[in-house]
């Protein structure tokens, strides 16, 4: 059973203890801070996924205050649910809705009937509200520890490969769509500086990045762009933002659809930045501290190839 299953089930259940029109769950969401995650409702009108801004709505005052709310009488001039379209919530006569524990995100529920809530209400609800947060925190943690183990192994594959590939090209090529599948990252491309120490190229990619990467590879701004600032400060970044566009990372327009999430690692060695190893998705998903952590233990494996292949590009000139 998905998430969605389960949380909506649940909030059928809800529906039938309080005898309610409908009944909604509001959880995190990386682009938004919080979003309509589930429904259950005896009608069709319920905006389904859409966002909630801080304070919006009386669900974003639970959110925002974290305390709970009982409307006997429901008035529209004294506050906007904001989660149907149309004109169904002309129709609602009571609500009734609480703050989740230990996750930004509210429990509520509706009713076409003039109720008198009371505190039995509220405590059962709330225990409603306790037992969701509960699933999301369970799942949230298995899902990390999944890829945790999944990156974890890629990382142990990605240390061999350059015993089995000793080739920059070929090791290139294994390493970028090693990390790319082990990640869930649509994109996984590796940045480094020009000779001409202002710009910086793509030299390889598990996927084309640009609709025109198959013509070769294009030159970019160190002045401008998130991958241009890690070259300069020696810094990664880690974005979960639907709006990471071409412009934003690149510092060059582009038309492509924008990334939702992001990671920029910098490649040292000899104190140096020598190059900048990204990973981007244009697919939703999460971004936890494990896809951070491997990362940072790709970059670092890279670095030691790449100084490798330094030093013995050096005894080779010496040895002529």
């Amino acid at each position: 059973m998905t998430r969605q299953d389960v949380f909506s089930t649940v909030l059928q259940l809800v529906c039938n203890v309080f005898d309610s029109y409908s009944a909604v769950l509001f959880l995190p969401d990386p682009r938004s801070g919080c979003s309509l995650a589930a429904s259950f409702s005896l009608g069709d009108s319920v905006r389904q996924g859409m966002a909630l801004a801080p304070g919006q709505g009386l669900a974003g005052w639970i959110i925002r205050e974290g305390k709970p709310l009982l409307i006997s009488d429901f008035d529209r001039k004294r506050g906007v649910l904001g989660y149907y379209s149309g004109k169904a919530e002309d129709e609602i006569r009571a609500f009734l809705g609480v703050p989740l524990p230990d996750v930004m995100g509210a429990l509520c529920l509706d009713s076409k009937k003039v109720h008198g809530f009371g505190d039995k209400d509220l405590k059962i609800l709330s225990e409603f509200a306790a037992l969701v947060s509960q699933l999301y925190l369970e799942r949230e943690e298995i899902a990390e520890n999944l890829t945790q183990t999944r990156l974890s192994q890629c990382l142990r594959r990605i240390s061999g490969l350059a015993r089995l590939y000793p080739k920059w090209s070929a090791y290139l090529r294994h390493f970028l769509n090693e990390a790319a599948e082990a990640s869930g990252f649509e994109h996984c491309f590796l940045a480094v500086q020009g000779d001409a120490a202002k710009v910086f190229t793509i030299e390889g990619a598990s996927r084309a990045v640009f609709p025109h990467d198959s013509s070769g590879p294009e030159s970019f701004p160190l002045s401008g762009g998130m991958i241009g600032w890690v070259f300069k400060n020696n810094t990664p970044v880690y974005s979960q933002d639907a709006e990471i566009t071409v412009q934003r990372l690149f510092g060059v327009p582009g038309g492509a659809m924008p990334f939702t999430r992001l990671i920029c690692e910098p490649v040292c060695f000899s104190r140096r930045v020598w190059s900048v190893l990204a990973l981007a998705s244009r697919e939703e998903g999460a971004l936890y501290g494990a896809h951070k952590e491997f990362a940072r233990g790709a970059a670092d494996q890279m670095a030691s190839f790449l100084e490798t292949l330094r030093l013995k590009s050096q005894l080779a000139k010496r040895g002529q």
